[in-house]
């Protein structure tokens, strides 16, 4: 079988969020097909990793992206109708590059990770398509565009607009479309409402042993996450802001670990107040999450599954964490969180776990049962295939 896969940005290495799944999806295809690989890269760093990349596919393509380009073209896009993201992220020699390789391969298969390749898909296409969207980005946009009044909220509110419509266009012309949960999956038909649509999920390695709670700073508390991106950003602002004094008023030695690579200003500046620590990018995450005795991730705009949910899961971290985060999980998640909503709840969230060291670690022991249950690669795996057989199967 012959697949050719449009990624968006590199799927290697597999250390953030999008990458992670990108890679897990390249890896299934790879096990059954010779895969042709066209992708972005927007860190020269991760142009040491194309012999991996090599030695999974018959063919690695990979373009540059330039974040003063991608603005251009971004901004370029606003007096159109193309989605701005859309814009941001395509280029002309991907789109030669991957009608070169539908002119001269048979094809029995397209693969694409996340909507803004589907761009590169000519109109008379006669292969089929699996489209992981992984997310329904135009219901992201369409949140933040609420939360913001004035000009700030005009661009969040156009882009929804345009990639509802893109969205749509893809339900309709590809032969199979992916989310990450079945929440996703709800929203895209009821407000996209094209398409065959199924979830699957985002999967994590569980750690063979973990530390217990026993052997952990009862006072410690993590967030991971890449810290240039926004939501990110906004929620450890959050943290800071209202939470974490609440937090030390009662435990004075109390800290907060900022963990992820990337961060800006804002987010290097947090580490000047009182009880809160900013790492920056770190050689061994475990560690950290291993000291750690709960993960707080207030983030109150979440989309399909994060990753640091997981990550923090897998590790036998307890959370503190929104509704809007639960929601993206399955059942069974509930045991392993304890939710809050106002800067109030969640500083009675951290010390009511700093506090009871039983019960952090029952909540730690069903975070990883969760986890082992419902996210682990081998069983996604089998999932990819199933789709993968069904949509061949039709064509």
């Amino acid at each position: 079988m012959q697949v050719l896969f449009l990624c968006h940005r590199i799927p290697y290495p597999p250390d953030k969020g999008d990458k992670i799944r990108s890679y897990h999806l390249l890896a299934s295809l790879a096990r059954r097909a010779a895969v042709d690989l066209v992708t972005h890269v927007d860190d020269p760093r991760d142009l040491r990793h194309q012999q991996t990349l090599k030695d999974l596919c018959r063919s690695v393509d990979i373009y540059p992206l330039s974040k003063f380009v991608s603005r251009v073209r971004a901004l370029s896009a606003i007096p159109g109708s193309q989605p701005l993201s859309v814009a941001y992220m395509t280029r002309t020699e991907t789109h030669r590059r991957v009608r070169d390789l539908l002119d001269r391969n048979d094809y029995d298969l397209i693969v694409c990770y996340s909507s803004q390749v589907a761009a590169y898909l000519p109109a008379d296409l006669d292969v089929p398509v699996v489209m992981d969207l992984v997310d329904v980005d135009s219901e992201k946009f369409a949140a933040y565009g609420e939360e913001r009044s004035g000009l700030s909220g005009f661009v969040p509110r156009l882009e929804a607009r345009r990639l509802r419509s893109f969205e749509a266009d893809i339900g309709q012309s590809c032969a199979k479309v992916v989310l990450t949960t079945p929440r996703e999956v709800a929203v895209y038909r009821e407000r996209v409402g094209k398409g065959d649509v199924v979830s699957i999920s985002n999967g994590i390695v569980l750690p063979d042993v973990v530390r217990p709670q026993a052997d952990r700073d009862p006072e410690l508390a993590v967030f991971v996450g890449t810290m240039n991106y926004d939501p990110n950003v906004a929620a450890v602002v959050y943290a800071a802001d209202h939470v974490w004094p609440k937090v030390l008023a009662e435990r004075p030695n109390a800290r907060l670990r900022i963990v992820g690579r990337s961060p800006g200003r804002r987010v290097q500046e947090l580490s000047k107040r009182p009880g809160i620590e900013v790492t920056g990018e770190v050689p061994d995450l475990i560690e950290h999450l291993g000291e750690a005795a709960m993960s707080i991730i207030p983030l109150h705009i979440a989309r399909g599954i994060q990753n640091k949910t997981l990550e923090a899961l897998a590790a036998g971290l307890p959370l503190v964490s929104t509704e809007a985060v639960l929601a993206c999980l399955h059942e069974g998640a509930e045991d392993a969180v304890e939710t809050a909503s106002t800067p109030d709840e969640f500083a009675a969230g951290a010390l009511r776990l700093m506090a009871d060291p039983e019960l952090r670690q029952r909540r730690g022991d069903a975070g990883r049962a969760y986890v082992a249950r419902y996210h682990d690669w081998s069983r996604l795996d089998e999932a990819w295939g199933r789709v993968f057989d069904e949509v061949m199967a039709l064509a």
